[in-house]
């Protein structure tokens, strides 16, 4: 399975069980932005962060390789969807003032989508990045997920994943680096089968799932159910996240 079939897969499942991205995170861009304009949000999947772009840009374009993702997105009168690879796309020299790629620059061929960066970002224009790490419930939870779902599926990630495991350490922005000092992070209170459907989005459980024939996370929500107490009682949830931004030159 390689990776435009993973996230292809059961598209459906990301506009439902994907946590939403904090708001906080969006206002921080647009005020590190000259203008508000125009954004670009490149694989955008289901559209969550082209839905956050647009409460502080005129209009967004977003793109996703996945047809089959782009027919699961979230519609906005402010933006506009279409299928496009990252590296390759139908827009205008210098037409926006944002660019922003969430969770999926580790799948890139970042050398060709830089250029084509360079070629649509106006003047001072951003270049923003993001991720996040494994999420955190309680301790007794993150154990018994990660003997039970994390181990097994662990040589089922593919080789970009590593990049962003790596929290972006080593991806180098194509503009001069913004010195981020502001913590972001997702939270959102969740029941079992929240918690269960966001790790069946998973590429790499879905990987396990094709090549051996069973669910992987099954094996997980039987261990959760004997120490979630009732199944139906939420949780905090959160996500540390990691951001990288550069500024286009003038």
């Amino acid at each position: 399975m390689n990776n435009i079939q993973s996230f292809s897969l059961n598209s459906e499942q990301y506009a439902k069980h994907r946590p939403q991205y904090p708001g906080e995170l969006f206002l921080y861009l647009s005020e590190i932005c000259e203008h508000c304009d125009r954004a670009w949000d490149c694989a955008t999947g289901n559209g969550q962060a082209a839905i956050s772009c647009a409460e502080f840009f005129s209009h967004i374009e977003a793109t996703d390789l996945s047809v089959e993702q782009i027919q699961n997105c979230i519609t906005h009168p402010k933006i506009n969807y279409s299928v496009s690879p990252a590296e390759h796309t139908p827009f205008e020299n210098q037409s926006f003032d944002l660019v922003t790629v969430a969770l999926a620059i580790h799948w890139f061929d970042q050398e060709k989508f830089f250029q084509e960066v360079e070629r649509v970002l106006k003047p001072k224009g951003i270049l923003a990045v993001w991720g996040y790490g494994r999420l955190e419930i309680e301790p007794e939870i993150d154990e018994v997920t990660t003997k039970n779902l994390l181990e097994p599926i662990d040589r089922f990630w593919a080789s970009g994943n590593h990049q962003l495991r790596n929290r972006y350490r080593d991806l180098v922005l194509p503009f001069d680096e913004i010195n981020i000092q502001n913590n972001f992070s997702m939270k959102v209170e969740w029941n079992l089968e929240q918690l269960l459907g966001y790790y069946r989005t998973w590429s790499a459980v879905k990987r396990y799932s094709v090549e051996l024939g069973n669910d992987p996370v099954e094996q997980l929500e039987l261990k959760l159910k004997t120490i979630w107490n009732e199944p139906d009682t939420t949780k905090l949830v959160q996500w540390p996240l990691f951001l990288k931004a550069s500024r286009k030159s003038a």
